[in-house]
């Protein structure tokens, strides 16, 4: 009974795979009525009034039942004949929390999330050419950390995972680096030295958001642009570089107080990259060009992010005003 039961599953889902665990329950319902034709011993999808997957599915000619996720694809080894009982499917039943994400049945701040997705953003939107020549370890991100193969994980509450890429050719946030996570939260991104995960362009703003964060290593990537001052407030300890490190990027100053730059054999930045304050358009010369932006910046100020914020504050006080432009003009006659 068994291995007809398995045979009969395989058949069920090659027919659908592909479609009906992209559609909703319901959707899935239909097409497997319309296959099954008015026949009986099919398999029949069981779905919610409000067309999601029933936790336990049942195809009563086999006697068997299993559990499902929210996608109503099988969890594994909850396959159970009726002789046996029924598999009890709520203990693989894990609701998350409004502002969290269920993936693989885990919780995951979308806070935290979103701003690994917005490093992964950054690298991708940088551009940078690292001579790769056609290796797949070479790119920003680190295209291998989307392969089968990768050496990156995830711990999550004290379990450790070796999180499977799906390999479509995109780094996606919980495949970069090594990352910790307790009760939904972020608490520890390994993305440095010897991780190669190939970071660039801005640290985000959205950084200050990974307020559980106590490990946060970047060393050796190719970040650029200014350093978030919020980044002071995180819960890392930032003069212990085992638990804090951002050296050997691109990055340009000035730096956040909380940073000892003071120490060079552990604090090295490549600034031959960086812009003066007041050079708004990169272009390395501050001319009326730049009284332009900055007048733009004053009048609409929404326009602007943090990194056009510290090259804009001629004055260093923080705040994008008239002063600023005064400053700038004196820079361009002077």
């Amino acid at each position: 009974m068994n291995n007809t039961f398995t045979i009969n599953k395989i058949l069920f889902l090659i027919l659908l795979s592909g479609y009906i665990y992209s559609q909703n329950c319901c959707e899935a319902l239909e097409i497997a009525e319309n296959e099954c034709n008015g026949n009986t011993g099919c398999y029949i999808p069981q779905c919610t009034s409000d067309c999601n997957w029933e936790p336990m599915q049942c195809w009563g000619s086999t006697g068997y039942c299993w559990c499902v996720d929210e996608d109503g694809l099988e969890i594994e080894n909850t396959s159970t004949p009726s002789w046996q009982g029924f598999p009890d499917c709520e203990e693989h039943t894990n609701e998350c929390e409004p502002g969290y994400l269920n993936i693989n049945n885990l919780c995951f701040h979308e806070g935290d999330f979103n701003v690994i997705q917005k490093m992964i953003d950054n690298s991708y939107a940088s551009g940078i050419d690292l001579d790769c020549n056609g290796s797949p370890y070479c790119g920003s991100p680190n295209p291998y950390m989307d392969s089968s193969d990768s050496w990156m994980w995830i711990g999550v509450d004290g379990e450790y995972y070796e999180w499977n890429a799906n390999e479509n050719g995109v780094v996606e946030p919980l495949e970069l680096g090594i990352q910790e996570w307790e009760n939904g939260r972020l608490t520890s991104l390994m993305c440095g030295a010897y991780i190669y995960c190939q970071l660039s362009g801005p640290i985000p703003d959205e950084i200050v958001e990974l307020t559980e964060i106590e490990t946060l290593r970047l060393e050796y990537n190719y970040l650029s642009g200014f350093i978030p001052d919020g980044i002071c407030d995180l819960g890392t300890n930032h003069l212990d570089y085992l638990a804090f490190d951002l050296s050997g990027n691109s990055l340009c100053p000035p730096y956040p107080e909380c940073i000892n730059t003071d120490e060079e054999s552990y604090w090295f930045q490549d600034t031959l990259s960086c812009n003066e304050i007041g050079d708004l358009n990169s272009d390395f010369i501050i001319n009326i060009q730049d009284l332009v932006i900055i007048i733009y910046f004053i009048l609409n100020p929404n326009s602007y992010d943090y990194q056009d914020l510290i090259i804009s504050d001629i004055n260093s006080d923080g705040v994008l005003n008239v002063t600023d432009a005064v400053q700038l003009v004196n820079i361009i006659l002077n």
